[in-house]
């Protein structure tokens, strides 16, 4: 009975451990098997032994939990779990809250990044979700995701590719993980990602589109997506696919790096008008020829049925 009294006057003793957190024994089992509680908000319980709580060797697994610092991102960071100095996860404090395992040191100095800060071309966010690269090769999703942005935001490019002038992106593709689960979406995914000469196009299922996004994209080959590029015949304000030669017209057909001659007309008219037909008759026998394959999907298959060459474009 005396011991029993001696061990339960421990009951309620406090103590501050080698952190400067104080802890508080709650229960005293044995001098090698009793619990602390430490005394904050978090109220953490730990088993330990009688010489660790009296030396203050216990470790509050909540110590620094709660601090908060900005990294060299100005990103506002936060530290959620802390186990010592050299295992500890901090949580990034804005809409995405991305969570990174890292060191003490690295949080103090905020050299830790944030996964979920816009790096590519100033918007685009990559993650932590995917991977963008294997065996320190680029993932061909990452690769088409980071292309696709500099096309869309990167000025250089732009003045170079007159025609991706206005071309942007929607708000949900700006991340990387996004991109990237839509691209495993589609049904000719293993096709794309098997394949080298395949592209993500954005101009055949809506006519004149200028976004790229979920709703306006689909998988081809470059071959199809080249049929809808776009190649000026002649420096002179003339419709596409028309060319001056002296005082008559020709209509040509770019396709595959190849220009196709269609024939010689009077007027621009004429010449304009053999394009169309020359041009949407060879969309649809290519969309007839891999939706056969089954290379292309049926929303893409229709849209290129119903593709019209305006002398507009």
């Amino acid at each position: 009975m005396e011991k029993d009294f001696k061990e339960n006057e421990r009951l309620g003793e406090e103590r501050l451990n080698n952190q400067g957190c104080l802890m508080k024994v709650v229960e005293y089992n044995n001098a090698r098997d009793i619990i602390v509680e430490f005394q904050d908000k978090y109220k953490a319980r730990v088993c330990c032994q009688w010489n660790n709580f009296i030396n203050g060797i216990v470790s509050n697994p909540f110590w620094r939990v709660g601090e908060v610092r900005l990294n060299y991102q100005n990103d506002l960071m936060q530290i959620i779990k802390y186990n010592r100095s050299d295992d500890i996860i901090v949580e990034f404090q804005d809409l995405y809250k991305g969570k990174v395992h890292t060191t003490y040191r690295a949080f103090k100095m905020g050299k830790v990044k944030n996964p979920y800060h816009p790096t590519v071309c100033g918007v685009g966010m990559i993650g932590d979700k995917y991977p963008s690269k294997t065996n320190d090769n680029l993932l061909r999703e990452y690769d088409a995701w980071k292309s696709m942005l500099n096309r869309c935001y990167n000025v250089k490019y732009k003045e170079k590719y007159p025609t991706y002038q206005s071309v942007t992106c929607c708000e949900e593709w700006l991340l990387y993980e996004n991109f990237y689960e839509w691209l495993h979406s589609q049904e000719n995914f293993d096709k794309w990602v098997n394949q080298e000469r395949w592209s993500v196009d954005k101009d055949i299922l809506v006519k004149g589109n200028k976004i790229y996004s979920p709703e306006t994209c689909c998988l081809v080959s470059m071959d199809i997506n080249q049929l809808f590029s776009r190649h000026k015949s002649d420096k002179k304000m003339l419709p596409i696919g028309v060319k001056k030669v002296g005082v008559v017209f020709q209509a040509l057909c770019y396709c595959n790096g190849k220009e196709n001659y269609i024939g010689t007309y009077k007027t621009i008219e004429e010449a304009f008008l053999a394009y169309k037909t020359y041009k949407e008759d060879l969309i649809k026998r290519v969309a007839q020829e891999e939706y056969d394959k089954g290379n292309i999907t049926k929303r893409c298959y229709e849209a290129m049925l119903n593709y019209k060459v305006e002398i507009t474009d």
